[in-house]
Order: structure tokens, then sequence, then C-alpha cells
């Protein structure tokens, strides 16, 4: 049993690694060099072996172990399906991490809700959002600037309504599609929506709430770190 939890540490640490490898918010960390080889030595793996059971060459894996490359989101897959298969419950850490679609910042101004955006996408994310209609974004503009760059990644959770000082994703009717911090006030007869930048060039937006088309919480922005 000791054993056992050791190992459940080690792999919810390499969880963490997995996700902060792959840039999450405000994350600027490298991924942990020793959660691989920690968890190949509860396993009693060589790099070899790991490597194998993963699909990979030994050289990937040590590169991996020793470098800033992040995981793609089919290598994490299968590593959470190598982590199970080893002994680690379908109700472990890694078995929330599922792939997303990644929508272009043109097909997020598409549609009035939800179930109008477009269906078709080119890429996808590894996440463990736990909105079951989460999807992801790549952010264009500087108006994040210096937290938040284009080619960012933001999951979305369109199942959740914003709170204030929630960094959002909104499309407005006179604005378009939008990336901001989100604040709301009553203001009777209706309620006002501010959108604030990080760039200190660009001014705060304030609309009415009925002119917000949509406007969903970001669960987390994902930052590809290897070029």
């Amino acid at each position: 049993m000791r054993h056992f939890l050791s190992s459940m540490r080690q792999v919810s640490a390499f969880l963490f690694d997995i996700l902060s490898s792959s840039g999450l918010i405000e994350l600027n960390m490298s991924p942990a060099l020793e959660s691989l080889a920690n968890i190949r030595g509860q396993f009693g793996l060589t790099q070899h072996d790991l490597a194998e059971k993963l699909g990979i060459s030994r050289q990937h894996l040590s590169k991996l172990e020793n470098s800033h490359k992040p995981l793609s989101p089919k290598l994490a897959r299968r590593v959470s399906e190598v982590c199970r298969h080893l002994g680690l419950s379908n109700g472990g850490p890694l078995s929330a991490i599922r792939a997303i679609p990644v929508r272009s910042w043109a097909q997020a101004g598409i549609g009035g809700d939800f179930d109008e955006l477009p269906l078709d996408w080119q890429k996808q994310v590894a996440t463990d959002c736990p909105d079951e209609r989460a999807f992801a974004v790549e952010i264009q503009g500087d108006s994040m600037e210096p937290k938040f760059f284009p080619g960012d990644i933001a999951v979305l959770m369109p199942s959740h309504q914003p709170r204030n000082g929630n960094l959002v994703v909104a499309r407005l009717e006179s604005e378009g599609t939008v990336f901001k911090v989100f604040t709301a006030r009553e203001h009777l007869p209706t309620r006002i929506c501010s959108f604030t930048s990080y760039n200190p060039v660009f001014q705060p937006i304030e609309v009415s709430e009925a002119s917000v088309i949509w406007n969903f919480p970001v669960y987390q922005i994902i930052r590809q770190v290897w070029r």
C-alpha cells in the first residue's frame, strides 16, 4: 500500500508536469525533469521499456526528460493509458486528460451561441477541463500582452458563466470576438459588461449585457514553448 501511494503521488506530480509543459495559465515552468524518471523507477521501467510502451524512441524519451519540449496531446493521452495499464485506476489523476478541438479566431466569430459554432477544426490540444463542451481558440492580437501573446491557445468553458475578474473570450455585437478580463456591474435598467486589456494601449470596452452575443470563461491558457 505504501508503495502504491508513493506511485500515486509520483503520477499526480507527473500530471502537473504534463499540463505545465503545455503552458498552463501563469505557469512558465519547464516540465519537471525528474518526474518521468521517477515514474519509471516506481514502475521498474528502463528508458527503453517506457519508450517502447509509448511508441517512441529511447532518444525521444530522453529528450522529453531533459529538455523543455512539451508533450503533444497524442503523447499525453498515451502516457495516461500506459499509467492506467501499469496499475493506475480509471479514477486516477491522469484519467481526466482528453483532446478537444482548437477553432480558429475567425471560426470563433461565427454563430450566435455555442451550438452555432463551426464543427470543423484542424488541431486538438490536451486538457483536463471538466466542461464537456469545452473547446479552444488560438488567440490573435496583442491586447493582452505582456501576459498573453498571439498564438496562445485559450481553453473555453461554454457551460459556465464568467465571474468578475475572469479571463474570457467573448463575441460582442460591435467589437467582434475579444480576449479580455471580464467584469460586470448593475446599471439599471440594464447590466454593464466591461472587457479590459492588459496592454495599456487598449481602452476598456463597455457594453450592455444585451449586446454580448456569447461570453465564455477561460479555463486555461496553453503556450507552445517549443518552436
